[in-house]
C-alpha cells in the first residue's frame, strides 16, 4: 500500500492493532509477513475484549500495563508496511466527536461527469446537521485506498478500528482493565424481562396480528434487543448509493455481524436524522429489514430472545 498520504499517524505503537502486532508476532513463523499480518487482523477482528492501556492513556492507573513501544526493526518489518499514514491517522481519530458512524464509498465511476456528479452528492450527503462537523474523520474517501466495489468488508482488513463499538464498556478482569467490544446474546439478562413484557402488552392489544404473523410481531417488538446488540453502524456509499440517492445503512453486532440493514430514504431521513434518533432514542430505523442470523429462529436470536413455549404461547 501506497504512503503517500497527507496526514500523519500517531507514534508507532499508539494504536491497538500495533501492539496486538508486536506483542503476537511469530518471527519464525513460515508464513510471508504479509499472510502473517493478515492472520493477525482477524484475530484482532475477533477479540472480545481490548487491553484498556492500548486504547487510552495508562499514567497512573495501577490497572493498566503501559503499552510496550516497538523496536525500530518491528516498525520497519511489520507495522509499516501494513498500511499508509494517511490510514493510522484515520484510525487514531475514529470516533471523536459526536456517536457518529463512517461513511465509506467504495464506487468511483471512471466516467469523468459522472464521478463528478457522485463527488457533488458526496458533498451534499455530508453537509447536514450532525454529520457535518464530523466529517473530517468519519468520511472515508479516496479511490486509491477504498475503491472497493461491493466488497465493503474488505475496509476491516486496513482498517480494522472501524469495527470498534461507537460506545466503549469497560470492564475489570484478573485486575486488569479490558475495552468490551462484543457481548455474548445470552447475557442480555436485565433487558430480556422488559421485552417479554412488551411482547406480552403486544400480544394482547393486537391478538389477530400474533395468529397471523407471530415472528413479525416478535422481531417488531425485540428491535429493543436488537439495537441492544448493536455496538456500530456504518454507512456505504456504493453504486447503488449513487444511482439511486439512498446510501446503504448497516447496524452490526461486536463481531461484525450484520444485524440490520436497509438504505436510507431520503424522503424520511438524511444522514443527521439517522444518527440523531441513534444518539437520542438509540434507536435502529425502523424500515431496515432484520438480518436472518437475528431472526426468531436464528442462530443469534434463539439466544437473544430466549423465547419460551409460554412466551410463543396463542392467548
Amino acid at each position: 500500500m501506497s504512503d503517500e498520504c497527507d496526514k500523519t499517524g500517531p507514534p508507532w505503537g499508539d494504536l491497538a492493532v500495533e501492539q496486538y502486532f508486536i506483542t503476537n508476532w511469530d518471527h519464525s513463523s513460515a508464513e510471508t509477513p504479509d499472510q502473517q499480518r493478515k492472520r493477525l487482523v482477524a484475530g484482532f477482528l475477533d477479540l472480545k475484549l481490548i487491553p484498556a492501556e492500548w486504547m487510552t492513556n495508562c499514567e497512573g492507573d495501577p490497572l493498566l500495563i503501559p503499552p510496550r513501544e516497538p523496536s525500530t526493526e518491528e516498525i520497519e518489518t511489520i507495522l509499516r508496511p501494513y498500511r499508509c499514514e494517511k490510514l493510522r491517522w484515520h484510525a487514531d481519530n475514529i470516533y471523536t466527536g459526536e456517536l457518529c458512524p463512517m461513511l465509506l464509498r467504495t464506487h468511483y465511476s471512471n466516467d469523468e461527469d459522472e464521478k463528478k456528479r457522485h463527488d457533488e452528492m458526496m458533498e451534499k450527503w455530508t453537509n447536514g446537521e450532525i454529520f457535518g462537523d464530523e466529517a473530517w474523520w468519519a468520511v472515508l474517501d479516496d479511490a486509491d485506498i477504498f475503491n472497493f466495489g461491493s466488497d465493503w468488508r474488505r475496509i476491516y482488513d486496513i482498517l480494522p478500528e472501524v469495527s470498534y463499538p461507537i460506545e466503549f464498556g469497560c470492564i475489570t478482569k484478573d485486575d486488569h482493565w479490558y475495552f468490551v467490544r462484543y457481548i455474548e446474546p445470552c447475557e442480555y439478562g436485565e433487558m430480556r424481562p422488559f421485552f417479554k413484557r412488551d411482547l406480552t402488552a403486544r400480544k394482547q392489544s393486537d391478538p389477530q396480528a400474533w395468529r397471523d404473523d407471530r415472528d413479525s410481531v416478535i422481531e417488531s417488538v425485540g428491535m429493543t434487543m436488537q439495537s441492544s446488540a448493536t455496538t456500530t453502524y456504518i454507512f456505504i456509499a456504493d453504486e447503488e448509493a449513487f444511482e439511486s440517492g439512498r446510501p446503504r445503512v448497516i447496524y452490526l453486532d461486536g463481531l461484525r455481524r450484520i444485524v440490520r440493514e436497509g438504505r436510507m430514504d431520503p424522503e424520511r431521513d438524511d444522514f443527521g436524522s439517522i444518527i440523531g434518533l441513534r444518539m437520542t432514542t438509540y434507536e435502529l430505523l425502523e424500515y431496515t429489514t432484520l438480518d436472518e442470523k437475528y431472526r426468531v429462529n436464528g442462530e443469534i436470536g434463539k439466544e437473544l430472545y430466549q423465547l419460551t413455549k409460554e412466551d410463543l404461547a396463542d392467548l
